[in-house]
């Protein structure tokens, strides 16, 4: 009997320690400084770049995180200005938008040189060594074909009726010759205009309405050749988008504090343009979502904790859903995650070989370490 007790708990430790589970690998832990991560990318299985600041006693550094040993061992590196948004088409050639201009690395993220004094860029997107969008404020589109040198807007966006100074585009996605690029309209109201902080009127931000906001969306079927612009009033803002060469795409759509619900994921079929939600929880504030082709979704964000108008760190909860067929999504199930990470926001990165990294606007980088097999 003991023998059997006794294999039957080393069979569930075998089982436990074989589970998926998502490790740190980079954690920023120094007294009187903070690293917030904003991105993270990984151009190959060795190389990857996550962007942030770093902020040492009222000083504020822009900087990248960056590993070419596949997360071993982690650099930081300063950079110039203040980063928004990251692109790579391959391990060396990457870019970095920043509050001074656009820069380029032809080393994994070690150097950068300033390629444009182009600003106001949220999103990019580079196809190759010398083709790239980007969207951002004053609800435009750029493309360059110089790789970031010049950019040139997007005739198509000046058909959307919203006005330049409230709207900006801040979400792209795209998948073969199909992209998707999403962005926000939202003039203020006086209902958003308050003297004091949430944390200081808890009562008055739960009872804040939440209106809805004006989405603006282009497309194009041709890679950018010609592009169909469109808008609707909605609630919350599209956040992300994954796009599958197949006919569809992954959106995140993530709701205001006061919302129900703080975010939704769908899908969007691009032959009957339905869009159908896939998840949604009360109690997962989603902040990013990945896709791995023809395998799974994969959905990063918070445990809400007390009001989330308080902005206050929650624990990190990570879940995946298997994709059935290509339009059919199981349910999102848990995947363990290290009992240090808390968070407000997580973002993902999906490496070439489908190796899965997430970063922490606590200056944390989690790998997810997928079960070797079940002991049987």
């Amino acid at each position: 009997m003991l023998l059997r007790c006794l294999l039957g708990a080393w069979l569930l430790a075998n089982v436990a320690a074989a589970a998926d589970k998502w490790n740190v690998a980079f954690f920023h832990d120094e007294k009187d400084s903070t690293l917030t991560l904003g991105e993270i990318v990984f151009p190959s299985e060795r190389r990857g770049i996550a962007i942030g600041v770093l902020n040492e006693k009222d000083r504020v550094k822009p900087v990248a995180v960056v590993t070419g040993d596949g997360g071993k061992r982690w650099e930081l590196v300063q950079l110039k200005d203040i980063p928004t948004t990251i692109s790579c088409v391959n391990d060396s050639a990457c870019w970095i938008a920043t509050d001074g201009g656009v820069w380029y690395t032809e080393e994994s993220g070690r150097t950068w040189r300033k390629v444009s004094k182009q600003k106001g860029i949220l999103t990019m997107h580079f196809d190759s060594a010398t083709h790239g969008f980007a969207g951002g404020e004053k609800k435009t589109i750029w493309e360059t074909k110089d790789g970031g040198k010049t950019w040139t807007p997007i005739e198509a966006t000046k058909e959307i009726s919203a006005k330049p100074e409230f709207a900006v585009f801040h979400s792209m996605g795209f998948g073969g010759r199909i992209g998707l690029v999403a962005g926000t309209s939202r003039p203020p109201r006086r209902e958003d205009l308050s003297l004091f902080p949430p944390w200081m009127e808890p009562e008055r931000a739960a009872r804040r309405r939440e209106w809805p906001n004006l989405m603006m969306l282009a497309e194009t079927a041709d890679s950018g050749k010609t592009w169909k612009v469109s808008s609707a009033s909605i609630f919350g803002m599209v956040s992300r988008i994954v796009v599958d060469p197949a006919g569809f795409a992954v959106t995140l759509l993530q709701f205001g504090d006061t919302f129900e619900i703080p975010a939704e994921i769908n899908q969007i079929d691009f032959k009957t343009g339905k869009m159908t939600p896939v998840y949604r929880n009360k109690e997962h504030a989603v902040t990013d979502v990945a896709y791995l082709a023809n395998r799974s979704i994969v959905a990063a964000g918070t445990q809400p904790a007390g009001l989330r108008s308080l902005q206050l760190p929650g624990r990190v909860v990570i879940r995946e859903a298997k994709i059935t067929d290509v339009l059919k999504v199981g349910p999102f199930e848990d995947q363990a995650v290290d009992y240090r990470a808390v968070a407000r926001q997580v973002k993902l990165a999906v490496a070439p070989d489908g190796q899965l990294w997430a970063a922490t606007d606590a200056g944390m980088i989690l790998r997810l370490d997928r079960a070797a097999s079940i002991v049987k």
